[in-house]
């Protein structure tokens, strides 16, 4: 998990996202401002009236304008039952020493990584492939806990004057800014990032015990979290993901696993029976399973994808989509012993839906590859029948005319 993070996100999916670089890289850019002239900056109305202090309005000016690039290039994901069940989950969280008017929005980022993270304002992002890999509402509250823990208790603002005044680190700033073209190389020089990191562990820890705390008080079994990084990390190290993980690095992940299992018993302590909500969780992610099942196949992550399938159809048993998407996964995987599965998949999505073209096509190319030319050919007319005004017309008539050629020789 993680806070403020301040990159462009027009390219989330090739940039890291752990919580030292987030942080790093919001506090470099505010240090950045603080070195030239510094003018008030215009805030939201809920801003001017919640803080008193130029640092804080800087921040959240800064986390503003950063959560205008996720509107502006369509990076959220659009269910508004989705966003607002995950609020009713924040809200449940929510400490009762938290500033009353600070607003906490949750919303959902369309990215298939393993990822969250909050701006200083209260705004919480959760990508899709987040929410996808978890079971239930309290591995939900875990991380929802988590970053709650980074608005209220004012983590950026907390490490932004903690190195201001520090003149050493900002002539790392400035000689860096000057020096590199990406504020990742930036958060990596060693006069910056390795002077925050230790400061930064004892925020991400308060923010880990904290977050046990508000989940124990909201009824949630806070050991769900731990359950959470276990389950993370043997998806990681299964198929051999190297990505932004909200996590931070394995040894990191498991010093926090330890440190948490070594809390005070009263942190675990929880009269009533534990939350979980398995079927409503399932219930009002629903077609986001599949959404996020598409982007992990494209990224040629089909373990993930397949679970998320198979999580999808619990709840829509006979839906024609999942079962095109199982064989899409298995006939991506290119292996012999895998084609059969492909064909009964694909025809499983036709015999719910006989129209579907794009399941159709996928068993002609299969057929094709296979040197089955007149079966292929069978299928590929089917899909131009079904749609003559296909976008890959085209692209299915050079195949049919391939098919005919061979046919006639």
């Amino acid at each position: 998990m993680q806070s403020v993070p301040v990159i462009n996100r027009a390219k989330m999916g090739t940039m890291p996202s752990n919580f030292f670089f987030h942080l790093s890289c919001l506090i470099i850019i505010a240090l950045a401002t603080a070195c030239s002239t510094y003018s008030k900056p215009d805030v939201s109305p809920v801003a001017d009236a919640l803080l008193m202090n130029e640092d804080e309005k800087m921040l959240w000016q800064k986390a503003e304008q950063e959560q205008l690039v996720f509107e502006e290039n369509g990076l959220l994901y659009p269910d508004q039952e989705l966003e607002d069940y995950l609020n009713q989950v924040a809200g449940k969280l929510r400490p009762q020493s938290a500033p009353r008017n600070l607003v906490i929005r949750v919303k959902v980022i369309k990215n298939a990584y393993l990822d969250a993270f909050a701006y200083p304002n209260g705004m919480i992002y959760i990508h899709t492939g987040l929410l996808a890999r978890m079971d239930n509402e309290e591995q939900l509250a875990a991380v929802l806990a988590h970053e709650l823990i980074h608005c209220t208790r004012r983590h950026a603002l907390r490490a932004f004057r903690k190195y201001r005044d520090q003149p050493p680190l900002l002539t790392a700033v400035q000689n860096t800014l000057l020096k590199t073209r990406g504020m990742q190389d930036t958060a990596r020089h060693p006069g910056i990032g390795g002077a925050m990191a230790g400061y930064l562990r004892e925020l991400e820890a308060e923010a880990d015990r904290l977050g046990f705390e508000l989940m124990t008080a909201a009824g949630y079994d806070p050991k769900a979290a731990l359950y959470l990084f276990d389950h993370m990390m043997a998806e990681i190290e299964q198929e051999k993901l190297e990505e932004p993980f909200f996590f931070g690095s394995h040894p990191t992940v498991r010093q926090r696993v330890d440190n948490l299992q070594n809390l005070p018993d009263p942190v675990y302590l929880n009269n009533k029976p534990a939350i979980k909500n398995r079927s409503i969780y399932f219930a009002k992610l629903g077609q986001l399973f599949l959404e996020n099942a598409r982007l992990d196949i494209r990224l040629g992550r089909f373990q993930a994808a397949r679970r998320s399938i198979e999580k999808f159809l619990k709840i829509k048993p006979d839906d024609s989509q999942a079962f095109f998407l199982l064989g899409e996964i298995y006939r991506q995987q290119g292996r012999a012993i895998d084609t059969q599965l492909a064909l009964e998949n694909y025809n499983r999505a036709i015999t719910l839906d006989p129209g579907y073209v794009d399941a159709r096509k996928a068993i002609g190319l299969i057929h094709y590859k296979k040197g089955h030319r007149a079966l292929a050919k069978k299928f590929f007319e089917s899909c131009l029948q079904l749609s003559p005004n296909a976008p890959d017309k085209a692209y299915i008539q050079g195949y049919l005319k391939q098919c005919t050629l061979s046919e006639e020789g």
